[in-house]
């Protein structure tokens, strides 16, 4: 037991002081971790080298300080003679992360300096310490595959090397290096089975080689460790390939209060939503494939913007409300997010409640892999999100600091991370099998006595899914069924039968993989088969035949780790088809991605759809061994046309949402087609001042239709988090509507074109009696070109930018389009008062010392005002026209983006229409005034403001009524 028992120091900072402090810590095993070392000792004492074994250990049992303990307990083992039994002990895992935590429990017990060796970065270094006599060695196993060119196989050794994660942490490939690093020419003629002089050629000797490296070698023994064996990892390291040597279950180490049930506090939420067809009458005959297009319907509401935000507010609130006073006020949360562009901006998201709503009283960290542009377009990596730049294992131990209290990760940190103060995990990615394990497991370690429970918010998967992955590792589990080593022939053939390559392509291929001067060879041999043999093929037996090699290829590496017997003309064609596989053909799935520009989201809500403890079974269970089956199939797809696609999306949740949950998004399309809103974000307002405007417009449409959107005012008012946050989305999405649109390519001569091109039908009885059309649109332009005085300028930009993206963008969105309608109206009277400034070098003055509106501009112009006397049919018209503006231009209601794009299309060409007639009425007295066209005096070329603090001074011009 003396053995058992470490002493070491530990560092730390005083709170009080912030001085480094030591203290000595003790650790004494768990019963549990005592008898599955004192197991394998036995074992290894009656066995000796050469032998495998299972460790199935719940997650957060310790099983990392099990494998420090096994792995001294193995260095210190000898045989009566004297000498060691293993010469070195190797500590291996699949990730960087998980290593650094190996490494640090093992140097930790390390008493005789020099015994442990923590490779961490370079295969030169795992080479050297293989060479040399270091007794304990820890690395990644992807590290063996580069330290094979530095290693001197001169003296045969014995290993003991211990696996973490083993489900995944060595694959078929990498145990192969992994063997090939440890074994000398001595350890293949002691396996009984090789001889190279056996073989007809040096090519098949070597394959021969190859393919013993694959199998159980009598040097070399593996200490497997994992909570979740799959069926691969019992054949392989199992006690007679069927079960754990030690087990300690997870209701095991549930009751004996090691770790904490996670699955007793599950609270799971369901996205509810009803989408609707845009055009039923257009699109009633489209049909797509029904599962592609569910799986785009899908993919698409796990991204839309509402969605996020309104999960976003919850996590906050949650957070802020309940967990932050568990363990003692010291409680962390996890955000496990679908991609790594759902971390970046739940990352921004979160943190803008947090600063708006709670002060910014926590803070966050972001982990993921490389670098992903976010849904704004910005390029987002862990170094410019977190604080302090802090990326991989500095992200962990960044997050023990007390301020930061919530870690949002994609794909990291989601197996192995040990964080005792994590007690809530929102979880928004789907989890199946092991990963649901490995990824909730994350909050079962205990911190005692204030870690009294966990709480796990779900809002992709259900409870019953949850249970089935739990229940298969709760209790015990065995393998049932046999793992034949005599189908990779079976598997062989499959592939065979389709007389695609031939043996010599095979030789070739292998001959020229083992000669550094001739591998360039390789592409053309295996192009030249794809062409003349594959590219014949229909679609369907292409995918057939790539998915038969492609599941030999897989097979192949797992059963020959089991063989009992050589055979080098498997190996050769393994290797073939391994190369081969990439040259095959792929057709990549299509989406019907133009789907989405059918349908429109129309309701939503997120609602509890479960709230409690999900209750496992106390029973042993089984895993079936991976039988041969037919390959997956291409099988056609059923047809169904956008109405029938949106039936079967919509129909769970026909009789629960009601108008009440159309709210956020009729909201999000008034303000995107407010004009006083999109201008003011047009003329690069700073951010705060679209804040103060959204804010302002957010409370009018709520207090206007109060009737309609009472019960959405008492949530905001409960939920103020959301409330603000979704005031900031609003805001970002205006901007990126605003810098779409102006990052549009401007040519005035081609507007001017289509201008005229536009315009000419509406435009003729006006132009028999004044002027050419394109002189009214030359002198139109004029107008916006010239410089008045600055608050008059202000509408030359926007007006400018609202035609060029009319008449010239083929890209125009519906709402963007209703948008610049809406500016246009509002612009007009802006554009009449510049008009007659100059005209008159004064400006339009209103009645009784008020400021002038939009009756007083049309007071200014004769052709305006007598439009209500006219008794020709054109005049008639454009009086109607001019009645049409004014009451777009005083009905508060006519934002609502309600008309349907014939009816936006005619508004546009009534009121430019407008602007075309007043100018051509005006061109004379602009002459008279000396401003004409081609003086050209005091014009400037329009160009996009460069200064983003320049500011829009209608913007916040009040509204004036008739």
């Amino acid at each position: 037991m003396e053995n058992f028992i470490k002493r070491y120091d530990e560092y730390y900072e005083d709170k009080e002081t912030k001085e480094q402090k030591k203290r000595t810590v003790v650790i004494f095993p768990r019963f549990h971790q005592l008898r599955a070392v004192r197991k394998l000792r036995s074992l290894v004492r009656e066995e000796g080298p050469g032998h495998n074994y299972l460790i199935q250990h719940s997650a957060g049992s310790g099983k990392t300080k099990t494998m420090a303990w096994l792995a001294y307990q193995l260095a210190n083992m000898t045989n009566p003679d004297g000498t060691a039994i293993f010469d070195s002990i190797i500590m291996v895992t699949d990730r960087i992360v998980l290593n650094r935590n190996m490494a640090e429990d093992v140097v930790n017990f390390e008493v005789t300096a020099g015994t442990v060796k923590d490779i961490r970065k370079g295969s030169k270094k795992l080479a050297d310490a293989l060479n040399g006599e270091n007794r304990i060695i820890i690395s990644t196993v992807q590290k063996f595959a580069f330290a094979l060119d530095y290693l001197k196989h001169e003296k045969s050794k014995k290993y003991a090397i211990i696996v973490d994660e083993a489900h995944t942490a060595i694959g078929n490939e990498a145990a192969k290096d992994l063997v090939n690093a440890l074994s000398t020419k001595e350890d293949l003629e002691n396996m009984g089975n090789y001889d190279p002089e056996e073989y007809d050629s040096p090519l098949d000797a070597l394959m021969a080689q190859m393919q013993s490296y694959r199998k159980m070698m009598s040097h070399i023994s593996y200490f497997a460790f994992t909570a979740t064996p799959k069926d691969k990892t019992y054949a392989l390291y199992g006690k007679d390939g069927k079960s754990a040597h030690d087990l300690y279950s997870m209701k095991q180490a549930i009751d004996e209060k090691f770790i904490l049930d996670v699955t007793q506090n599950y609270v799971s939420y369901k996205t509810k939503f009803e989408l609707i067809e845009k055009h039923p009458d257009e699109d009633k005959d489209k049909l797509f494939e029904q599962k592609k297009a569910l799986k785009v319907i899908g993919e698409w509401l796990g991204k839309n913007k509402y969605i996020k935000l309104r999960k976003a507010s919850m996590i906050v609130d949650q957070f802020m409300k309940f967990t932050i006073n568990k363990i003692n006020h010291q409680a962390k949360a996890m955000v496990v997010c679908d991609s790594r562009q759902s971390a970046a901006d739940y990352k921004q998201i979160i943190d803008r409640i947090i600063k708006e709503e709670y002060n910014g009283a926590i803070k966050t960290l972001v982990a993921f892999s490389g670098e992903v542009i976010d849904s704004n377009g910005n390029k987002c990596t862990e170094a410019n999100m977190n604080d302090d730049g802090v990326t991989d294992n500095d992200i962990a131990e960044k997050f023990k600091e007390n301020d930061y209290k919530i870690l949002i990760v994609a794909e990291k940190f989601q197996t192995g991370f040990d964080q005792k103060l994590l007690h809530t995990m929102f979880v928004d990615r789907s989890l199946g099998g092991i990963q649901c394990i490995q990824t909730l497991s994350r909050l079962n370690r205990t911190y005692w006595p204030y870690k009294e429970d966990t709480l796990v918010v779900d809002f992709r998967n259900d409870a019953e899914s949850v249970r089935k992955a739990f229940n298969q590792y709760y209790t015990e589990t065995t393998l049932t069924g046999d793992v034949d080593t005599q189908r990779v022939y079976t598997l062989k053939e499959t592939v065979q039968n389709w007389n695609i390559f031939n043996e010599s392509e095979i030789d070739k291929v292998c001959e020229r993989m083992i000669d550094k001067d001739k591998v360039h060879e390789v592409p053309s041999i295996l192009l030249k088969i794809v062409h003349e043999r594959v590219d014949s093929l229909s679609d369907e037996d292409k995918d057939k035949y790539r998915k038969e090699v492609n599941r030999f290829v897989r097979q192949y590496g797992f059963l020959a780790q089991l063989m009992d017997f050589t055979d080098p003309d498997l190996e050769k064609f393994y290797v073939f088809c391994k190369v081969f596989y990439k040259y095959l053909p792929y057709t990549k799935e299509t989406l019907p991605m133009e789907l989405m520009g059918m349908i429109d989201l129309d309701k939503l809500r997120i609602q509890l759809s479960f709230d409690g403890a999900i209750e496992l079974e106390d029973s042993p269970t089984e895993l079936k061994a991976t039988r041969i089956g037919e390959v997956g199939k291409k099988v056609e797809d059923e047809k169904k046309t956008v109405a029938e696609l949106l039936d079967m999306v919509n129909s769970p949740f026909a009789s629960i949402l009601n108008e009440n949950d159309k709210i956020i998004k009729q909201i999000w399309e008034e303000l995107l087609s407010d004009p006083e809103v999109v201008d003011a974000a047009r003329a690069g307002n700073s951010y705060d001042v679209m804040v103060n405007i959204c804010k302002e417009k957010f409370g009018d449409a709520i207090i206007e239709q109060i009737d309609k959107y009472y019960h959405f005012k008492e949530i905001l008012d409960k939920e103020k988090g959301f409330a603000l946050t979704l005031v900031g989305k609003f805001v970002e999405a205006v901007a990126k509507q605003a810098a779409a649109t102006s990052s549009f390519v401007y040519d005035e001569e081609v507007l001017k074109e289509k201008l005229a091109e536009a315009l000419k039908g509406e435009m003729t009885g006006v132009c028999s009696k004044m002027r050419s059309l394109p002189e009214i649109i030359d002198n139109f332009f004029f107008v916006l070109n010239t410089i008045s005085i600055p608050k008059l300028d202000g509408i030359d930009m926007l007006l400018k930018e609202a035609l060029n993206n009319i008449y010239a963008n083929p890209n125009l969105t519906p709402i963007v389009r209703y948008t610049f309608f809406n500016s246009l109206v509002q612009k007009y009277e802006a554009f009449l008062k510049k008009l007659y400034f100059l005209i008159n070098d004064d400006e339009i003055q209103g009645q009784d010392g008020k400021e002038p509106g939009l009756a007083d501009a049309i007071h200014a112009f004769k052709c305006l005002w007598n439009l209500k006397y006219s008794t020709d049919d054109d005049g008639k018209k454009f009086s109607t026209y001019l009645q049409m503006v004014r009451n777009w231009r005083n009905d508060e209601a006519h934002n609502a983006p309600s008309s349907s794009d014939e009816e936006v299309n005619a508004g546009i060409k009534v009121v430019v229409s407008l602007y075309l007639y007043v100018m051509a009425y005006s061109i004379t007295n602009l002459e008279m005034a000396g401003r004409d066209v081609d003086g050209a005096a005091g014009t400037v070329p329009y160009k996009l403001p460069e200064d983003e603090s320049s500011s829009y001074a209608f913007a916040a011009e009040e509204k004036h009524h008739d």
